[in-house]
């Protein structure tokens, strides 16, 4: 009995572990006026500014490596375009707030150019808006006019 026990706990120590960094997949942060974020509600239109995908990787609030979505034997993944040693700037204005949109976390074992990651794990349809790491809204991309723009799915009090 106590052999079953020792096992079960040294299985849930490995799967606790994590065996390779963890990196946050966002878009680049735009700017919201402060009023239009507080009225938020489902179904708003936020434009982002942006027609094509440009993504990052940021490893707490530091921006990794910028990649490219690539579509490979019938997978998509994402490739490592170049590397940054950036920070998040959050420009502190009266009216408007920084928005940070991420599309959830996933494993890389290296960081460097032109390696592929996968990401089956992530659903690139769908983005969680945060302010100043608190997690406001969740939402989907759409476009709209040839713009990428996130339709908001669900609002949570903040």
């Amino acid at each position: 009995m106590k052999a079953e026990t020792q096992a079960n706990a040294l299985a849930s120590l490995v799967q606790k572990k994590k065996h390779y960094p963890e990196y946050e997949l966002i878009l680049p942060p735009f700017e919201v006026k402060r009023s239009n974020l507080k009225k938020l509600e489902l179904g708003d239109v936020l434009l982002v500014g942006l027609d094509t995908l440009p993504l990052s990787l940021l490893s707490g609030s530091h921006v990794c490596a910028n990649v490219q979505l690539v579509h490979e034997e019938s997978i998509h993944k994402l490739k490592i375009t170049n590397l940054e040693k950036d920070t998040l700037q959050q420009e502190h204005t009266k009216k408007y707030e920084t928005v940070k949109c991420s599309f959830g976390m996933l494993q890389s074992r290296k960081l460097e150019v032109g390696y592929k990651v996968g990401i089956a794990q992530l659903d690139l349809q769908k983005v969680s808006l945060f302010v100043k790491d608190k997690n406001i809204a969740e939402g989907r991309l759409v476009k709209v006019d040839d713009e990428i723009a996130i339709e908001i799915t669900k609002v949570n009090n903040v």
